[in-house]
C-alpha cells in the first residue's frame, strides 16, 4: 500500500465535477422554474463520456492471468434444496447519482465458486436513509440542507459458513432498515462532525440488526455468518464528513489522483506476503465487534472504495493491480459507465479467487 501523507488543502479537480456551461435549450419546458445551475447540470452530462471502444471481451488482467475460466460455469439448482442460492445472479450492477455524489457499484462471482457451481455469497446495497422524496425524483437534485442520507454497504458471506449468502443479503437489508430509524440523528451527527455520537447510533443499529436477523433464522447463527462495512454519506453537499461502520474484515480506500489511502486497516493487519490475514469476527454473533469512526472531511475529486476482502486483498497487496486500478478510476480518469465499471471490476489475477464486491463514490464539488 502506497501510504502517504494526505496533502493539506484542495487538490485541482480532475473529474467528478460538474460541467458549468451551455444552454437550457432542448428541454421541452420540463426544467423551467428550476435554478439556472441546476438546469445547466441536468442538461449537460458531468464528464465527458469517453469515446466509443470495440467490444469489451476477456476481462485484463494484471501479472499472471488465472488458470480459471474468465466467464460463470456451473449454477446451483433449485432442487439442491435453497432457493435463494439457486436464484442469485452471478453477477449485479448498480449506481445513483445524487447531487455531486457518483456511485458505482458491482457484485462478482469468484472463480472458485463459479467452478464449484456455488452460488456468489456476497451482497452489496445503494440505498437511501431518511425523508423519502427528498430533493426531488431526478438524477441531479438540488440537496443543500437536506437531511437526508446515501448508505453504501458491502457483506461477504464467510464461506465455511454454509447459509453465509443468506447472512449477507439478511445483514445488508437488515442495518439498513436499523439504521434508517435513526437517520435524522445520524444527520446531525454527520452534520455537527460528532464522533461519539454516530459511534452509538451505528452499535446500536448494529446489534438491533443482528438480534433481527437472529430471531428469523432456524439454524445456528453461526451458519449465517457474514463479514459487514458500509459508508454512511450526507446528501448536503455542504457536509463533507462521512461516517464509516463495520464487523470483519474487507477493505475501505481512498484513491486521490493516483495514490491511494487505506483508511480501514493499519499496517499490522498485513500479512508478511502482502495478503490480508482471514481471520475475521461476523454477524450476527459479533455484533458487539463494531468498528465505527466518522472519517476526515472528503475532496472533491476523491474516490472512495469500500469492499469486501475479495477486491481488498489484491488491492492491498498487489502493486501492479491497484496501479492498474488507479490509471482506471484517479486523476484524470472519467466516471465509468455502469457496464464499464462492472468490466473493471473484474480485473483478474492469479491465485485471488473469492467473490469480488466494491462500491465506488466519486465525489464532486459541492
Amino acid at each position: 500500500m502506497d501510504r502517504q501523507t494526505p496533502p493539506e488543502g484542495g487538490t485541482p479537480l480532475t473529474h467528478g465535477t460538474r460541467s458549468d456551461g451551455g444552454s437550457d435549450t432542448g428541454s421541452d419546458g420540463l426544467l423551467e422554474g428550476l435554478p439556472p445551475e441546476i438546469r445547466r447540470a441536468i442538461i449537460q452530462p458531468r464528464h465527458q463520456a469517453p469515446p466509443p471502444e470495440a467490444d469489451r471481451g476477456v476481462p485484463e488482467h494484471a501479472g499472471r492471468p488465472p488458470s480459471y475460466p474468465p466467464r460463470p460455469l456451473g449454477l446451483p439448482a433449485v432442487r439442491d434444496g435453497d432457493l435463494l442460492a439457486a436464484v442469485v445472479p452471478d453477477s449485479v450492477v448498480d449506481g445513483a447519482e445524487l447531487g455531486p455524489l457518483t456511485v458505482r457499484a458491482a457484485s462478482v462471482r469468484g472463480d472458485s465458486h463459479r467452478w464449484r457451481a456455488e452460488c456468489r455469497q456476497d451482497a452489496l446495497g445503494v440505498t437511501r436513509l431518511g425523508p423519502a422524496g427528498d430533493g426531488g425524483g431526478a438524477g441531479l437534485q438540488d440537496f443543500a440542507g437536506s437531511d437526508g442520507l446515501l448508505l453504501l454497504a458491502v457483506a461477504d458471506g464467510v464461506g465455511s459458513a454454509p447459509l453465509s449468502h443468506r447472512g449477507a443479503h439478511a445483514a445488508v437489508g437488515c442495518v439498513a432498515r436499523q439504521l434508517d430509524g435513526a437517520a435524522a440523528a445520524l444527520a446531525d451527527a454527520l452534520r455537527a462532525g460528532d464522533g461519539t455520537g454516530f459511534v452509538a447510533l451505528a452499535e446500536r443499529a448494529v446489534a438491533a440488526a443482528a438480534a433481527e436477523l437472529r430471531a428469523s433464522i432456524d439454524a445456528p447463527p453461526a451458519a449465517y455468518a457474514t463479514t459487514f462495512r458500509a459508508l454512511v454519506v450526507p446528501l448536503d453537499p455542504a457536509v463533507r464528513v462521512r461516517g464509516f461502520l463495520g464487523v470483519g474484515d474487507g477493505g475501505l480506500f481512498r484513491l486521490r489522483d493516483r495514490s491511494w489511502w487505506d483508511l480501514d486497516r493499519p499496517a499490522a493487519t498485513t500479512g508478511p506476503g502482502g495478503v490480508i490475514d482471514t481471520g475475521t469476527a461476523a454477524l450476527p454473533d459479533a455484533y458487539q465487534q463494531v468498528s465505527a469512526r466518522l472519517l476526515e472531511p472528503s475532496e472533491p475529486g476523491d474516490v472512495l472504495v469500500l469492499c469486501t476482502d475479495g477486491f481488498s486483498g489484491p488491492l492491498a497487496g498487489e502493486k501492479e493491480f491497484r496501479e492498474h486500478v488507479a490509471e482506471q478510476w484517479g486523476h484524470t480518469a472519467a466516471v465509468p459507465q455502469p457496464s464499464d465499471f462492472l468490466w473493471h471490476a473484474q480485473t483478474r489475477l492469479k491465485s485471488y479467487d473469492d467473490d469480488r464486491t466494491l462500491i465506488c463514490l466519486w465525489e464532486g464539488i459541492g
